[in-house]
This record gives C-alpha cells, structure tokens and sequence, in this order.
C-alpha cells in the first residue's frame, strides 16, 4: 500500500471525525468518549482549517482508495528557553488495519517538517506509559526527554 501524508482539508472532515470519535477511533482507545463532546470536535478540525490558528493536521491517505487511514496534530507555542515557537505534536493515530506498515513514521516525519517550515526549534509529545507499541516507534524517531509530567487535579482528559 502507498501512503501519501498532506495537510488536511475541509473534504476530509466526516472521514478524520470517525478516525477521532467512531468506532476503534482515536478517542476510543483512549477511553474518552465521555470527554470529546461534538463541540470539541466540531471547534478542534474548525481550528485546523483557520490560517490564523496555530493548530495544525496532516492526514494519511490510503493512495489506492484516498481514504484517511491516520492523522497528527500538532500546535505551536511560545518557549521561555527558546526564541522561536516550540511544536507539541497532540496526537497522533492510525488506525489499527494500517499499524506496524510506516504510516505512523510518515506521520511524525510530516510533523517534523512542518515544525521545520513554521520556525519551531523543538517539536515533543506525550504518551502513556501503557501504550508499548506506539513507544517502540517513538524511541526510533525521538528520544526521551526524561520529564515526568503533572497535572492540575481534576483534569479529565489525563
């Protein structure tokens, strides 16, 4: 299978919403589907298509059958260490039919390049420490920070 990764459009919308929301979705595996209400949804890809947004998506398409197989996002912030933007890459997905083929590699590589092209001197994400499969890629694409990180009590999506 050919992967071709590239910024999301508007077309792409009821396709990246079920990766996020639908079944075996991104949300899903996360256990948050009492946490992602449609207004989150809707706001979150309303955000990705604003140039004026630092959130950003790029998506990857099956070349075969042009559909979404997975996706990143990714949003730029200001750093107290560094002059220019720092890249958190949000979250990153592929869905389970397509896993362990490069696509999430492409993903990263993808966030990295855009991070490149939009001036950030760093790009970092987060995982949890059960997800084993996603951290054998990670430690070939990334390395560990060595940062714990902590949250306001109550925060309902950590």
């Amino acid at each position: 299978m050919s992967v071709t990764i590239r910024a999301i459009e508007a077309k792409d919308k009821e396709e990246w919403v079920n990766l996020w929301t639908g079944p075996n979705g991104y949300i899903e595996f996360y256990g948050s589907s009492n946490i992602i209400t449609p207004e989150i949804t809707n706001t979150t890809f309303d955000r990705f298509l604003n140039p004026n947004d630092p959130t950003y998506c790029n998506v990857a398409v099956n070349s075969e059958t042009g559909k979404l197989i997975g996706f990143a996002t990714y949003l730029t912030h200001r750093n107290t260490w560094t002059v220019e933007d720092t890249c958190y890459l949000n979250d990153l997905f592929v869905c389970e039919s397509n896993r362990l083929g490069g696509v999430g590699r492409k993903l990263i590589e993808s966030v990295y390049k855009s991070a490149d092209e939009l001036n950030c001197k760093n790009t970092y994400w987060l995982t949890q420490f059960h997800n084993h499969r996603a951290q054998m890629l990670y430690t070939k694409v990334g390395v560990k920070a060595g940062f714990l990180v902590y949250a306001r009590p109550n925060n309902n999506y950590l």
